[in-house]
Protein backbone atom coordinates (compact mmCIF):
# COMPACT_ATOMS: atom_id res chain seq x y z
CA UNK A 1 0.00 0.00 0.00
CA UNK A 2 1.10 3.15 -0.44
CA UNK A 3 1.97 5.81 2.16
CA UNK A 4 2.02 9.50 2.45
CA UNK A 5 5.65 9.27 2.42
CA UNK A 6 5.56 7.98 -0.57
CA UNK A 7 3.97 10.43 -2.15
CA UNK A 8 5.95 12.74 -0.68
CA UNK A 9 8.81 11.18 -1.96
CA UNK A 10 7.76 10.67 -5.17
CA UNK A 11 6.62 15.07 -5.63
CA UNK A 12 10.51 15.24 -4.64
CA UNK A 13 12.08 13.59 -6.40
CA UNK A 14 9.68 14.96 -9.45
CA UNK A 15 11.20 18.68 -8.07
CA UNK A 16 7.77 19.66 -6.82
CA UNK A 17 8.62 19.76 -3.67
CA UNK A 18 11.93 20.15 -1.29
CA UNK A 19 13.30 17.78 1.02
CA UNK A 20 12.55 20.53 4.02
CA UNK A 21 9.24 19.95 2.68
CA UNK A 22 8.00 16.25 3.38
CA UNK A 23 7.42 16.48 6.70
CA UNK A 24 4.75 18.68 6.11
CA UNK A 25 3.61 17.37 3.24
CA UNK A 26 2.69 14.57 4.77
CA UNK A 27 0.84 15.47 7.55
CA UNK A 28 -1.34 17.87 5.06
CA UNK A 29 -1.80 14.78 2.91
CA UNK A 30 -2.70 12.83 5.87
CA UNK A 31 -5.64 15.30 5.86
CA UNK A 32 -6.51 16.10 2.42
CA UNK A 33 -5.63 12.84 0.68
CA UNK A 34 -8.66 11.01 1.70
CA UNK A 35 -9.95 8.65 -0.84
CA UNK A 36 -10.36 4.95 1.40
CA UNK A 37 -14.01 4.77 1.47
CA UNK A 38 -14.38 6.07 -2.14
CA UNK A 39 -11.32 3.34 -2.93
CA UNK A 40 -13.35 0.41 -0.72
CA UNK A 41 -16.75 1.07 -2.56
CA UNK A 42 -15.23 1.04 -5.48
CA UNK A 43 -13.55 -2.26 -5.14
CA UNK A 44 -16.88 -3.72 -3.46
CA UNK A 45 -18.96 -2.17 -6.95
CA UNK A 46 -16.23 -3.98 -8.95
CA UNK A 47 -16.60 -7.53 -6.90
CA UNK A 48 -20.74 -7.32 -6.58
CA UNK A 49 -20.40 -6.65 -10.84
CA UNK A 50 -18.69 -9.21 -11.45
CA UNK A 51 -20.79 -11.67 -9.31
CA UNK A 52 -23.73 -10.37 -10.78
CA UNK A 53 -22.06 -10.97 -14.49
CA UNK A 54 -21.97 -15.01 -13.26
CA UNK A 55 -25.60 -14.72 -12.09
CA UNK A 56 -26.32 -13.77 -15.75
CA UNK A 57 -23.99 -16.33 -17.34
CA UNK A 58 -25.95 -19.18 -14.92
CA UNK A 59 -29.13 -18.09 -15.46
CA UNK A 60 -28.62 -18.19 -19.07
CA UNK A 61 -27.40 -21.35 -19.16
CA UNK A 62 -30.38 -22.56 -17.09
CA UNK A 63 -32.90 -20.78 -19.22
CA UNK A 64 -31.42 -23.16 -21.99
CA UNK A 65 -32.07 -26.11 -20.38
CA UNK A 66 -35.41 -25.35 -19.15
CA UNK A 67 -36.44 -23.95 -22.87
CA UNK A 68 -35.18 -27.20 -23.79
CA UNK A 69 -36.97 -28.87 -21.35
CA UNK A 70 -39.89 -27.12 -21.96
CA UNK A 71 -40.06 -26.01 -18.77
CA UNK A 72 -41.17 -22.41 -19.41
CA UNK A 73 -41.91 -21.26 -16.08
CA UNK A 74 -38.52 -21.97 -15.02
CA UNK A 75 -37.35 -20.14 -18.04
CA UNK A 76 -39.58 -17.04 -17.11
CA UNK A 77 -37.72 -17.26 -13.32
CA UNK A 78 -34.14 -17.37 -15.25
CA UNK A 79 -34.88 -14.37 -17.16
CA UNK A 80 -35.95 -11.97 -14.06
CA UNK A 81 -32.85 -12.98 -12.35
CA UNK A 82 -31.04 -12.12 -15.72
CA UNK A 83 -32.94 -8.94 -15.55
CA UNK A 84 -32.41 -8.14 -11.68
CA UNK A 85 -28.82 -8.94 -12.04
CA UNK A 86 -28.35 -6.34 -15.25
CA UNK A 87 -30.18 -3.84 -13.03
CA UNK A 88 -27.82 -4.32 -10.06
CA UNK A 89 -24.71 -3.85 -13.22
CA UNK A 90 -26.28 -0.33 -13.84
CA UNK A 91 -26.25 0.62 -10.16
CA UNK A 92 -22.64 -0.93 -9.64
CA UNK A 93 -21.60 0.85 -12.17
CA UNK A 94 -22.88 4.01 -11.20
CA UNK A 95 -21.42 3.29 -7.68
CA UNK A 96 -17.87 3.57 -9.50
CA UNK A 97 -18.38 6.41 -11.77
CA UNK A 98 -19.54 8.13 -8.26
CA UNK A 99 -16.42 6.64 -6.93
CA UNK A 100 -13.74 8.06 -9.57
CA UNK A 101 -15.28 11.42 -9.16
CA UNK A 102 -14.42 11.43 -5.70
CA UNK A 103 -10.99 9.76 -5.74
CA UNK A 104 -10.02 12.36 -8.65
CA UNK A 105 -11.34 15.19 -6.77
CA UNK A 106 -9.20 13.97 -3.49
CA UNK A 107 -6.10 14.19 -5.53
CA UNK A 108 -7.09 17.69 -6.64
CA UNK A 109 -7.88 18.48 -3.17
CA UNK A 110 -4.58 17.04 -2.13
CA UNK A 111 -2.58 19.45 -4.08
CA UNK A 112 -4.82 22.68 -3.55
CA UNK A 113 -3.66 21.70 0.17
CA UNK A 114 -0.44 21.75 -0.96
CA UNK A 115 -0.48 24.90 -2.45
CA UNK A 116 -2.06 26.85 -0.03
CA UNK A 117 0.68 25.69 2.19
CA UNK A 118 2.75 27.19 -0.08
CA UNK A 119 4.87 23.90 -0.49
CA UNK A 120 4.36 23.70 -4.22
CA UNK A 121 4.17 26.54 -7.19
CA UNK A 122 0.90 27.55 -8.58
CA UNK A 123 2.45 26.47 -11.79
CA UNK A 124 3.02 22.74 -10.99
CA UNK A 125 -0.63 22.23 -8.83
CA UNK A 126 -2.06 20.31 -11.87
CA UNK A 127 0.96 18.44 -12.16
CA UNK A 128 1.04 17.77 -8.51
CA UNK A 129 -2.47 16.46 -8.96
CA UNK A 130 -1.14 13.89 -11.61
CA UNK A 131 1.41 13.02 -9.67
CA UNK A 132 -0.37 12.16 -6.31
CA UNK A 133 -3.00 10.08 -8.60
CA UNK A 134 -0.19 8.51 -10.21
CA UNK A 135 1.76 7.32 -6.83
CA UNK A 136 -1.47 6.44 -4.69
CA UNK A 137 -2.94 4.89 -7.43
CA UNK A 138 0.19 2.21 -7.95
CA UNK A 139 -1.05 0.00 -5.58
Amino acid sequence: MTTYEDVTLVLVNAGYLSDADVEAAVAILKDALIVDAAEEAEAAAVLDELDQMETIEVAAELADVDDSAGDYESEEADFEIMDEASEEIEDDEEVIAVAEVVIDAAYTDAAAALLAAELIDEANAEAVAAAIADAYSAE
